[in-house]
């Protein structure tokens, strides 16, 4: 890969820490992916990330995936970005339903690493080359460490996304804040 060339970003969005766990370690080797825990930061973490695609559970709290393809099908930056529903709801209505919806692929769980691999791959392969980011991987690492839902720890980014002389650890991130403060402070003192 060239410089110039950029890796495709997805965006998995489930309240289940254990199936984002799985989709990262899957799908992290070929693309940059960020997961999120919680359906309501979806908005600030797109616009920080700027996915090619996005992968959606379908029973979250608050907002569930039917409302978010709903609402990402009527927004015109958003309307014709992929997306792959992943979820339990597998009746043949439920799967209907998701693509009366917009949704470019319905998947249902529990799901084959491989195959949700290799249904991104062909997507990518169909979709025309993802358009050029505004920011870079680094600066999509700085924005989104700074927003509450990573403080909470409802954001995770792949190892790749992290730059490696820059931690992204909630609690060290804390810590150096807290620091900051002290020496300020005793400037006054």
């Amino acid at each position: 890969m060239t410089a110039t060339e950029q890796r495709h970003r997805i965006l998995a969005l489930d309240d289940n820490a254990d199936i984002l766990d799985l989709i990262q370690m899957t799908l992290s080797t070929k693309y940059d992916v960020v997961t999120l825990r919680d359906a309501v930061s979806i908005y600030e973490v797109m616009d920080a990330f700027e996915p090619d695609l996005l992968i959606l559970d379908v029973m979250m709290p608050k907002v569930n995936g039917y409302q978010l393809t709903e609402m990402l099908r009527k927004n015109a930056a958003t309307k014709d970005l992929p997306i792959i529903i992943l979820s339990a709801k597998a009746s043949q209505g439920e799967i209907k339903h998701g693509y009366k919806l917009g949704a470019t692929l319905y998947l249902t769980k529990p799901f084959e690493p491989e195959r949700l691999l290799k249904n991104v791959e062909t997507q990518f392969r169909v979709q025309p080359p993802g358009r050029a980011k505004a920011q870079q991987l680094h600066e999509v690492a700085e924005a989104l460490e700074n927003t509450s839902s990573f403080r909470k720890g409802l954001i995770r980014l792949s190892d790749n996304i992290e730059k490696k002389d820059h931690t992204i650890d909630p609690r060290r991130k804390m810590e150096e804040k807290l620091m900051e403060e002290e020496k300020r402070l005793k400037k006054f003192s």
